[in-house]
């Protein structure tokens, strides 16, 4: 199981990277964080096998965290993951001490093939940034590269910055010079870089300046790239310019290998038993749903033959026993017929005794309507005579004594009209004025009579109404008394009904289910369930059969491999590469495959699939995959394979 630690500044990028890589069976996510320093912390904690680093992060970047994890942890890998494919990124993070670069644009099982081989211990550079980091010259064992320009401001061999980092290193130049380094002990030695975690902790606290962290960066770049390629140039051996050249000339090179198919369907047995029928042969094209194969199940046949034996005997037991049972169901029935036809005679006495108490009723409802009609004329009759209040005398007396007060105004306001012209005297108008008061009195007086008299009949009129709504209550009460006892009278009769109906029917099923004495067969339910013996397999999908193990007769068991199917159009090829030449191709690249003599060939377009990783550190396993647009069939022929610029 490897254990990957991932760190990247930008959450998305985090979760997308862990749901990519929790889907490999040999991957662990030990934990995420979001910068340089919670990434050191997490490494000293967790140990993971192999980080996945970001280049640019708050706090401290990639190339510096880097730079002290691969300094502080022998065991842990770290792999830049970055978006930039600059020569500047490249060699920075190698120089750091990286164990491989690679872009966050690859394919995720290039990803995962690069977590695999940086946790194995291998170099893994993306397809074409592997020139960006290669030496410039090696001379006399002295190593030189192009660091990034503002490197060149590094001068000294010891930075120190008080509570924050600690660096100690020696110049490169003086290091190559003066140091003999034996192979294979420079990193059998304590490391020149010491780092203290918790001065780094209180740094975080305190910003370093640009310069500083720049000189720290350098300083840790020169020890560590001089490290490791002194290591690489000790352990790499010398290319000869055979080798130069066909690195560069890899496209005109041919590379045979035996063409196989792209995907393999295996059928497999689901039950034990031996081969029958076997109607396919290999090399025969099948269609999906044609039958394959016919197995006979010996087993399931053993089965079937002990379950039809034990259900013979349980068969001859249960008949004794319903031979004792029939007699036994017999003498039941008998009784239950003779309770059914008294429960028969009790429901029709029930039946009759409800219909005579209908007709009663009937006939003493007749009666009672007769008398509710004459209370209804009765009570009409009195409304007809009620006796009738003088409303048209009062109304009369209301206009009369109306003339009157109109009058007597009239004459008050012409003698008061003359009164003031001095015509008459003022005793006579007082005395006009005295006769229109009475007269506007006698008016009041007759209104008041007349609203009295019309409220009075209102009530009178609301009195009669009542007493004929309370009696026409009272009469429906009772119609309604006397016609729901005659409701729950029907109601009995039919539930009566129902009931000798169904005494009816249950006496004629007795009668039809009277046992004879004799026992019953066994019902068919009873009987075993047999298995299947004979079973066929077909085709899951439609292909061609390129492999069968087995032949008609022969005895399978389940899970036993019974013939492989495959696309023939769908193949591939395996060549093996040289390792430098490996290097300068990528998945999804072109390729063509030739297949055939030279009188009968053809050339097919593929592409590159898989990059294995080195088994030798010389070759590598290079896997294109091609269609097929001839029905011909290619399985198992050699091929050869070019890889075209």
């Amino acid at each position: 199981m490897i254990r990957i630690l991932l760190v990247d500044d930008q959450k998305s990028i985090r979760e997308r990277l862990k749901s990519l890589l929790e889907t490999e069976p040999d991957f662990d996510i030990v934990g995420m964080v979001d910068n340089g320093y919670d990434a050191i912390e997490q490494v000293k904690l967790l140990l993971p096998d192999v980080v996945l680093m970001d280049m640019e992060m708050p706090d401290i970047d990639g190339v510096l965290a880097t730079k002290i994890i691969s300094h502080s942890s022998r065991k842990t890998k770290v792999l830049v993951l970055s978006s930039h494919d600059s020569d500047e990124y490249v060699a920075d993070s190698i120089y750091a001490g990286a164990n491989g670069y690679i872009l966050k644009g690859a394919p995720a099982q290039e990803i995962c093939d690069a977590v695999r081989f940086v946790n194995r211990g291998y170099m893994q550079i993306a397809p074409g940034l592997f020139e960006k980091f290669i030496p410039n010259k090696i001379e006399a064992g002295l190593l030189e590269w192009k660091p990034r320009p503002s490197n060149e401001r590094m001068p000294v061999s010891r930075i120190e910055y008080p509570g924050s980092l600690e660096l100690t290193g020696i110049n490169k130049r003086t290091a190559a010079k003066n140091t003999a380094i034996v192979p294979g002990t420079e990193f059998e030695q304590p490391s020149e870089l010491i780092l203290d975690i918790t001065a780094l902790s209180r740094s975080r606290k305190s910003s370093i300046g640009w310069y500083q962290a720049t000189a720290l960066v350098v300083a840790g770049l020169g020890l560590t790239c001089s490290l490791y390629l002194i290591r690489q140039s000790l352990n790499k051996p010398a290319q000869t310019p055979e080798r130069q050249d066909r690195a560069q000339q890899l496209q005109n090179l041919p590379f045979v290998g035996k063409i196989e198919p792209l995907h393999i369907t295996k059928i497999d047995a689901t039950i034990p038993g031996i081969v029958t029928v076997m109607p396919i042969v290999v090399g025969q094209t099948v269609k999906a749903g044609d039958r394959l194969l016919s197995i006979r199940n010996v087993d399931a046949e053993r089965a079937n033959r002990t379950k039809q034996l034990s259900a013979q005997q349980l068969m001859a037991q249960q008949q004794q026993i319903a031979i004792q049972q029939a007699s036994q169901q017999q003498q039941q029935a008998l009784q239950q017929q003779q309770l059914a036809i008294g429960e028969r005679q009790a429901a029709a006495g029930r039946i009759s005794n409800i219909q005579l108490a209908i007709a009663n009723y009937q006939r003493n409802l007749a009666p009672l309507r007769q008398q509710v009609a004459d209370a209804n004329v009765k009570v009409n009759l009195v409304a007809t005579q009620t006796e009738r209040l003088p409303l048209s005398q009062k109304r009369e007396a209301i206009t009369r004594t109306q003339a009157i007060y109109e009058r007597t105004l009239a004459t008050y306001e012409r003698l008061a009209q003359y009164q003031s012209e001095g015509a008459i005297s003022q005793e006579r108008v007082e005395q006009a004025e005295k006769e229109m008061t009475v007269a506007k009195s006698d008016l009041n007086i007759a209104r008041s009579d007349y609203d009295s008299l019309v409220d009075s009949a209102k009530v009178t009129t609301e009195k009669q109404a009542a007493q004929t709504r309370s009696t026409q209550l009272q009469q429906q009460l009772a119609l309604i008394e006397q016609a729901g006892q005659l409701q729950q009278l029907q109601a009995q009769l039919q539930i009566a009904r129902a009931d000798f109906q169904q005494i009816e029917t249950k006496l004629q099923q007795i009668q039809k289910t009277m046992p004879n004495g004799k026992p019953s067969a066994i019902a068919s339910s009873q009987m075993p369930i047999l298995e299947p013996t004979q079973s066929d397999v077909t085709a899951p999908i439609s292909g061609m059969a390129i492999e069968i193990p087995i032949s008609l007769g022969d005895r399978v068991f389940a899970g036993s491999k019974l013939m492989s199917i495959t696309n023939p159009r769908k193949l591939k090829i395996g060549v093996d590469v040289e390792a430098q030449q490996a290097a300068l191709l990528k998945t999804g690249q072109k390729a063509l495959v030739k297949v055939g003599t030279a009188i009968e060939s053809q050339e097919l377009v593929a592409l590159v699939t898989n990059i294995a990783p080195p088994v030798d550190r010389s070759t590598q396993r290079i896997e294109v995959e091609f269609t097929n647009p001839k029905p011909t069939v290619l399985i198992g022929q050699n091929g050869t394979v070019y890889f075209p610029k």
